[in-house]
């Protein structure tokens, strides 16, 4: 079991860190602001090893997320407007979400491989993350960036009255 702090405040360069529980740094994490695709690319020991990407051009948002090379899940917005909510799919996935307080529990082929929490802080965000199979960690890690960045959008999109009430799992 490993422990894993992943803390955001807002930059104009979109980076931050994943760090363990010394505190040393793990991961890091970089997005680009001003690009019309958004990307969010997970990077360890100067190695990128996963990618969120949020796609612009479709009938409904969504986003991807890659590990090595290959999407792994895809997190769908569903409905319009009043009715909108979001579908993760994957064949080997599975994820428990409450959107609303943002606790979650990952599992991969039947196995739970970790949970998390957002932290609410003043400035920014944290997750408070247990990993629970080390062999699995980029994969989980990669899940959270992905269901992070479908809760941003979701919150933006509540200033135009979409209903966020009870996401699905």
């Amino acid at each position: 079991m490993k422990q894993l702090l992943m803390k955001q405040t807002f930059e104009l360069n979109r980076r931050f860190t994943i760090t363990d529980e010394a505190g040393q740094i793990a991961y890091e994490v970089r997005g680009q602001l001003f690009q019309m695709q958004k990307n969010w690319q997970l990077v360890h020991e100067g190695s990128e090893v996963g990618r969120v990407t949020k796609q612009t051009f479709s009938m409904l948002p969504h986003v991807l997320i890659e590990l090595d090379g290959r999407v792994v899940a895809t997190i769908q917005k569903t409905g319009f407007v009043m009715f909108s909510n979001y579908r993760i799919d994957s064949r080997e996935l599975h994820v428990d979400i409450n959107w609303a307080t943002m606790t979650f529990s990952v599992m991969y082929q039947g196995n739970k491989i970790g949970q998390g929490k957002r932290r609410w802080v003043r400035f920014g965000k944290q997750y408070e993350l247990t990993l629970l199979d080390d062999t699995a960690e980029q994969l989980f890690l990669n899940v959270v960036l992905g269901l992070d960045r479908a809760k941003a959008d979701k919150t933006v999109s509540t200033l135009f009255a979409d209903n966020w009430a009870g996401g699905k799992k």
